[in-house]
């Protein structure tokens, strides 16, 4: 039996245990318990914690620092290793491909003012030589004293300083406390080591800055990588598109490559954003907690947590800031739990098999690419004539529901909008199939306007400005349209539509109270949905009948009650008024 074949064993859901949120919600055991100051404060109260400090998870001081925040952290910088210290320059001090030395001096402010002479030896010498370099780069200018008794150059400004040794005159930045750091710092590198002082002063002399920069990130992408950290342009691929269809009938065929299982790391450092946004709702999580096999689970959670680290790089997010990423978290989990819905076609024991034979990032991609096909059929109607007859709108021929599912559609990881005041992630079989549908009806009603009834988009536009109709631009919809073609036939037997005047917005009320349809609306409107049935394929029947007990439903409840004529406002949002 090939481990793409291995049977899973699931365990009864009610017996279950919340597995997932305890295996993935472990932390390094070394902090302790309590919220992370009072983890900082028990670790300053131990009697070694000058030696205990370096011995912590790097990740898991960076962490603890940024989530107690930095005035609470600071007193455990002046003990952190050089390794710890790499980390968190790299956690914390890059925007994007460059280093920025601001961040990086908030840092280094600690380590100079606190830290003993040999340990900021140490720092200096096993920190990144290129990340060192570009930190006095950036804010020192080192120009050779060539004859001592002639003292500083006279072409130099006057923030300018011999150094301890009267070897350089160094050019200071307009930045006072910056300016104070590094003076601070050439003082005490003198005192500790001033071999790495001379070695700097030339590197600023000499070096480029973009090449120092370049073998910076290389170094830093390459630790970053172990951490399941990648750069941009990789993590972007997990976004890429997979055919979902295609894909589950070759699983269910046996024809994927088989699943590499990874062993775990040791320490696994999961970050707390995850921790906190785990959705108990997810399918996904389901099926985990249910799984028998605790190695299996335990490679899953270092999945998911590098899946999550990749999504957020994605998405934009700095490796230092991913305790932001909330709704990546979420979104990450939806489309993830989707995709292994879907595969599974919602059977237990398949998606059990599933997370053993296929990786989360997989899984992910055949979620995301549902929405992405949702998405891509949305922007196909906005371009099969339009969606909107109102240049700065996007959607004015939609109702608010519609809208709302279109804006979230449109989004660039496309979220789900049930109707205009409920907004969630995408992460069910259910929500795919309601917004298809709705697409799908909405694909109908543009056919309807545009096809079936012959109408222009440009005649249709002008009928908005060339004040032939008292409704604003915003108020005519596809709905709009077609409720005007009933009432203009219960009013009249027409189905033409226009503007309907005041002696007839008097009558409406009446007639939808009178009912004249009875038991069969499709019968009686037969004149207005006859054409639809004839020249449209006989799939789209349900979809006619179904909008035309929709706008009649409509209808009925907001204009029936009137029985006192007070104005044309209760009537603009539903049907289109002639001006007077």
């Amino acid at each position: 039996m090939s481990s793409d074949d291995k049977i899973v064993q699931l365990k009864t859901p009610s017996s279950a245990p919340a597995i997932a949120r305890a295996l993935i919600a472990r932390q390094d055991s070394s902090l302790g318990p309590g919220n992370p100051v009072e983890q900082i404060q028990a670790i300053l109260d131990r009697p070694d914690a000058e030696g205990f400090i370096p011995s912590l998870n790097p990740h898991s001081l960076f962490r603890l620092i940024k989530e107690a925040g930095f005035d609470q952290g600071v007193d455990l910088v002046p003990y952190a290793s050089p390794e710890q210290l790499q980390v968190i320059i790299d956690l914390d001090c890059w925007e994007g491909d460059h280093l920025v030395g601001k961040r990086m001096a908030t840092w280094m402010a600690v380590l100079v003012a606190e830290s003993d002479d040999h340990h900021l030896k140490k720092v200096i010498r096993e920190l990144d030589p290129e990340v060192i370099s570009l930190f006095f780069k950036e804010h020192i200018l080192a120009v050779e004293v060539l004859d001592p008794d002639e003292g500083i150059p006279d072409h130099l400004p006057d923030n300018v300083e011999l150094s301890p040794d009267n070897a350089y005159a160094l050019v200071y930045t307009d930045d006072e406390d910056i300016a104070a750091l590094m003076r601070a710092t050439v003082k005490r590198l003198y005192e500790v080591d001033p071999a790495m002082a001379w070695t700097l002063f030339e590197a600023v002399r000499w070096e480029l800055t973009s090449q120092m920069e370049e073998m910076a990130l290389q170094w830093r992408t390459s630790r970053l990588e172990e951490f399941g950290y990648v750069a941009r342009t990789e993590a972007l691929d997990v976004y890429a598109y997979l055919n979902p269809v295609r894909f589950r009938e070759r699983w269910d065929k046996g024809e994927l490559q088989a699943k590499v299982h990874l062993t775990p790391p040791e320490s696994l450092e999961v970050p707390q954003v995850l921790v906190d946004n785990l959705d108990e709702r997810l399918f996904f999580f389901k099926i985990v907690d249910q799984l028998d096999d605790e190695a299996l689970m335990e490679r899953i959670a270092a999945e998911l947590t590098a899946l999550n680290n990749r999504t957020m790089i994605a998405d934009g997010i700095e490796p230092g800031e991913i305790e932001t990423g909330r709704e990546v978290v979420r979104r990450t989990g939806g489309y993830l739990s989707l995709g292994l819905e879907f595969v599974s076609r919602s059977d237990t024991d398949r998606a059990g098999r599933a997370l053993h034979s296929v990786p989360l990032r997989q899984l992910f991609q055949v979620g995301y690419s549902l929405t992405r096909n949702l998405q891509l059929k949305a922007a196909q109607l906005a371009q099969r004539p339009t969606l909107t007859l109102v240049e700065e709108l996007p959607y004015s021929l939609l109702n608010p529901d519609e809208e709302a599912l279109f804006e979230g559609l449109n989004a660039v990881r496309p979220t789900y909008a049930a109707d205009r005041d409920t907004f969630d992630i995408f992460h069910t079989q259910p929500q795919i199939d309601q917004a298809a549908l709705r697409i799908g009806m909405l694909a109908f009603k543009q056919l309807w306007l545009f096809g079936v009834t012959r109408h222009r988009v440009e005649d249709l536009a002008a009928l908005l400005y060339n004040d032939k109709i008292a409704n604003e631009p915003d108020e005519v919809s596809f709905d709009a349209f077609f409720a005007t073609a009933l009432a203009t036939h219960l009013l009249t037997g027409e189905t033409w539509v226009r503007g309907l005047h005041e002696d007839e917005l008097r009558l409406l009320p009446q007639r939808l109270r009178e009912r004249p349809w009875g038991d069969d609306p499709i019968g009686y409107f037969e004149p207005v949905i006859g054409p639809i049935l004839v020249e449209l394929p006989p799939a789209t029947s349900g979809l006619a009948t179904r909008w035309l007990r929709d706008m009649l439903a409509l209808l009925e409840s907001e204009l029936a009650p009137v029985t006192d004529f007070i104005g044309i406002a209760p009537y603009t949002g539903l049907v289109l008024v002639a001006a007077t």
